[in-house]
């Protein structure tokens, strides 16, 4: 696919069906290993032209290039995965461009590939062990092959890029609803700690994470198991915040499934994902999400699950 012939999802009018757990995947290559991003997140594929070097940057980054009005800072994939450069001129190769948590992104690759239309429940986790940290969120299964999903998120946060990092500290502690129960589902272990710490500083004190929709969705019906009265459930399971994109069960599907149950009908569920358009907000809407806030608003978060709180 050269990049002439990329068009995002949300330009082609071909949009996914909100809660079916489907994504569209941008496949890439840097070096010879292949990795995904999903299309939601991709604005363009496009020819490396000039680039501006800055001075004591990230070793990682190339420095910044301009597509059309806008200046945006260029990674170098290669180099903050592998530590090593690939054997192209400086001021040529490919790049993608990204839109998340309300920034543009340039990452350099060595060439897109092809878009694949999959179903999370296609993807697993990253095992657990010793020795892996890598920043990849999950690895789809396509056949005999594994693509690893790049956890973009915790690239730019690693790098220091304004926009990426969490800026919201010293939040007063919520006082008539810190012991109100919290779940989150959130398959970045970065992220997944930022909201850790947010909602603790907040003073919520019962707080309980998840790395995907489908342990989340399991525990909610442990609970749901353990208790039919709709005024205990509320006790063990005050509000539910999901990001969107997620291995096994996404955010779309999971509360498409918490609306769908008698029981769970009205938890109220916070969708925190740094996928932000109108497309996606509307998304959100068709599956009953109660509110949705763009990453890494932790502040703004924070203010939403305690006036949801307070108003129950």
């Amino acid at each position: 696919m050269s990049s002439s012939t990329f068009v995002a999802a949300a330009d082609t009018g071909i949009l996914l069906e909100a809660g079916t757990n489907e994504v569209e995947v941008l496949a890439f290559h840097v070096g010879r290993q292949r990795f995904g991003v999903n299309v939601a997140k991709v604005r363009e594929v496009l020819s490396i032209d000039t680039i501006t070097a800055m001075p004591e940057g990230h070793p990682a980054v190339d420095g910044m290039v301009r597509v059309r009005n806008e200046v945006v800072t260029l990674v170098n994939l290669a180099r903050y995965l592998y530590g090593v450069e690939e054997e192209v001129e400086r001021n040529a190769g490919t790049m993608l461009l990204l839109e998340f948590n309300e920034h543009l992104l340039a990452f350099r690759v060595t060439d897109v590939d092809s878009i694949v239309r999959a179903s999370w429940q296609q993807s697993c986790p990253i095992p657990d062990v010793m020795g892996i940290k890598a920043p990849v969120t999950s690895v789809l299964l396509l056949g005999r092959d594994l693509l690893p999903m790049l956890d973009f998120e915790s690239i730019g946060a690693s790098i220091g890029l304004q926009g990426h990092v969490r800026q919201d500290a010293g939040m007063p502690p919520a006082d008539a609803v810190d012991h109100a129960p919290i779940i989150y589902a959130e398959d970045s272990k970065m992220i997944s700690q930022m909201i850790f710490d947010a909602l603790k500083e907040a003073g919520f004190l019962n707080v309980q994470g998840f790395p995907d929709g489908h342990d989340a969705w399991n525990h909610l019906l442990s609970v749901v198991a353990e208790t039919s009265n709709p005024a205990e459930l509320s006790q063990r399971v005050a509000c539910l915040i999901t990001d969107v994109e997620m291995p096994r069960c996404d955010g779309l599907s999971l509360t498409r499934r918490v609306r769908e149950h008698n029981l769970l009908k009205d938890l109220p569920v916070v969708v925190f994902s740094s996928l932000v358009s109108r497309d996606n907000e509307k998304k959100g809407m068709q599956v009953g999400a109660t509110a949705q806030v763009s990453k890494p608003k932790y502040k703004e978060l924070i203010q939403t699950i305690e006036k949801i709180l307070r108003s129950k």
